[in-house]
């Protein structure tokens, strides 16, 4: 990797870690979600960096992709399983990182998911295959009794770029892909003590540019410039909106712009069984001394 990006990638990392750590001070019982949000989006800016997406806070059962619109009212409760997914680029480059945080005390189930994610990492080392990576994971998950999210992975990233190429597994799986020098990774296992699946749940609040479309609308094309130029391409929330455009004006848009399939919208992810779900992760750069970027 040349020198000059992987220090971008460093510094992304950096900064995600920083804001991670900062977001878990954040959570206290009674606070609201969107507080959290627009704080810890804020001190990434902060600290010189962009978010490569909202930051998502997603509590029991729902999994991922939940990031507040601006009228959302919940707040934090004691016994909550509450998991901060927090995503920090620098010119493009992506530093990826989640905790799960559980004010009445850490559990067996976010040990455990802590596990699973140090279990994986010393493997991002050239030529090591990513099946043997899933079921790493997976054997933690078992030891703890808990079941792995099964249709849920980790990422590739690269410029720009949040779900590049390759995927990986939090389960075993038949695979021949080896990791290469220089790969970077967004390694997020997830357990749970339901059935292990996640399905798609209304509604969306995340979105993601895919390609200049016509439409009506010129609150609908001014969005889309937004989100490929403003945005980077990378996911935005619904929430960046309703600061600019009302309310009637942001859902008008998007009904327009998911129409004509300009924009992908990520659904909320919630556990199939309604059970509480744990989460770790961290952005890791294939070495043979794998580099972890988002510790603190």
């Amino acid at each position: 990797m040349i020198p000059e990006i992987l220090e971008k990638y460093k510094k992304a990392g950096k900064i995600a870690a920083q804001a991670r750590e900062y977001g878990k001070g954040l959570i206290k019982e009674g606070i609201t979600v969107l507080e959290i949000a627009e704080t810890i989006e804020r001190k990434i800016f902060d600290l010189g960096a962009k978010p490569a997406f909202p930051v998502n806070i997603s509590i029991n059962e729902v999994t991922a992709h939940f990031s507040p619109a601006m009228q959302d009212k919940t707040t934090i409760k004691e016994w909550d399983y509450v998991k901060l997914d927090v995503g920090v680029h620098v010119d493009g480059y992506i530093g990826d990182t989640a905790c799960t945080v559980r004010l009445a005390g850490k559990d067996e189930l976010i040990k455990c998911s802590e596990q699973m994610l140090e279990s994986a990492l010393p493997l991002f080392k050239p030529g090591i295959g990513i099946a043997g990576i899933g079921a790493a994971i997976e054997n933690v998950a078992n030891e703890f009794g808990f079941n792995p999210i099964r249709n849920l992975t980790g990422h590739g990233l690269d410029q720009y770029n949040l779900h590049a190429g390759v995927t990986i597994p939090n389960i075993k799986i038949a695979s021949e892909k080896i990791l290469q020098e220089g790969e970077v990774y967004a390694v997020e296992p997830f357990c749970t003590t339901g059935a292990g699946f996640v399905k798609e749940s209304e509604p969306a609040l995340i979105f993601r540019w895919i390609a200049d479309r016509p439409v009506r609308s010129a609150e609908a094309r001014k969005i889309l410039e937004i989100a490929k130029s403003e945005f980077d391409r990378l996911p935005f929330a619904k929430r960046w909106l309703q600061k600019r455009f009302t309310q009637f004006k942001v859902e008008l848009a998007l009904k327009q712009l998911l129409a004509v399939n300009s924009l992908h919208p990520y659904q909320q992810l919630k556990e199939v069984s309604a059970k509480p779900v744990a989460q770790a992760e961290h952005t890791v750069i294939v070495a043979k001394e794998p580099i972890v970027t988002t510790r603190v």
